[in-house]
C-alpha cells in the first residue's frame, strides 16, 4: 500500500527544495526506510513508526515517522536522500522538522541528539546542523540554519550520542514532518 506525501520530489518553494515524502509516509515496520528515503551506511536499520517492535510512538503528522538510534559499539542510524537540486555554496538555508524521544524502545531508551550532513555524494562530507539532546516524549519543532562550505546534493539525519559523552550507549530520537529547504538571509 502507498502512503501519501506532501508535495513531489523536486517540488520548488521560494527559492527551497520540498524532500520527497518530508513525513516519512510509509508502511510501519522494523528495519525499514520510508518510501524516498534510503541509508547509505552498513548496519543502519531505522524504524518506521508506530507499530515497529510494537512501539507506538504516534506521528506529529501523517500516519507514520521514522525511528533512528544509537549503539553501545558506537554504531548509529542515519536517513538520506538525494536533493533534486544541488545546496550551494556559501548560500544559507534552514530547515525545520520535528522532533522526540521514546522513552521506551526495546533497550535503546537514552535521549540522543541529531545530525544533519551534506554531502556531493552518498557520505556524510560536512555536518550542517546539530540539535540539542532530545529528552521530550512530545513533538517540538527544531529550526536549523547552515551554509554548505561546498555544492551538496545528499542530506542526510543521523541519530547521535549527547554532547560531550564519554561514551557510546543505547539511544533513540525520532522524526517527522521536515519543512521545505529554504533559503535565507545569513545571520
Amino acid at each position: 500500500m502507498m502512503y501519501p506525501f506532501s508535495g513531489p520530489a523536486g517540488w520548488q518553494t521560494a527559492g527551497g527544495i520540498t524532500l520527497r515524502n518530508p513525513s516519512f509516509e510509509d508502511k510501519p515496520r522494523a528495519s525499514a526506510c520510508p518510501e524516498g528515503w534510503a541509508s547509505y551506511t552498513p548496519g543502519s536499520t531505522p524504524d518506521i513508526m508506530p507499530g515497529a517492535w510494537d512501539i507506538m510512538v504516534q506521528p506529529q503528522e501523517g500516519n507514520s515517522c521514522v525511528a533512528l538510534v544509537t549503539r553501545e559499539d558506537g554504531t548509529r542510524e542515519d536517513i538520506a536522500q538525494q536533493l533534486p537540486q544541488n545546496l550551494k555554496a556559501g548560500t544559507c538555508y534552514t530547515l525545520s522538522l520535528y522532533l522526540a524521544h521514546a522513552p521506551q524502545y526495546v533497550g535503546y531508551n537514552l535521549p540522543v541528539r541529531l545530525r544533519v550532513w551534506g554531502g556531493a555524494g552518498r557520505g556524510k562530507e560536512q555536518l550542517l546542523a546539530s540539535s540539542p539532546l532530545i529528552d521530550h516524549a512530545g513533538w517540538k519543532q527544531y529550526k536549523f540554519q547552515f551554509v554548505p562550505n561546498r555544492d551538496l546534493r545528499y542530506i542526510t539525519f543521523e541519530a547521535f550520542f549527547a554532547p560531550g559523552s564519554m561514551f557510546h550507549y543505547r539511544g533513540n530520537i525520532v522524526l517527522d514532518n521536515c519543512s521545505p529547504i529554504e533559503r535565507c538571509d545569513k545571520a
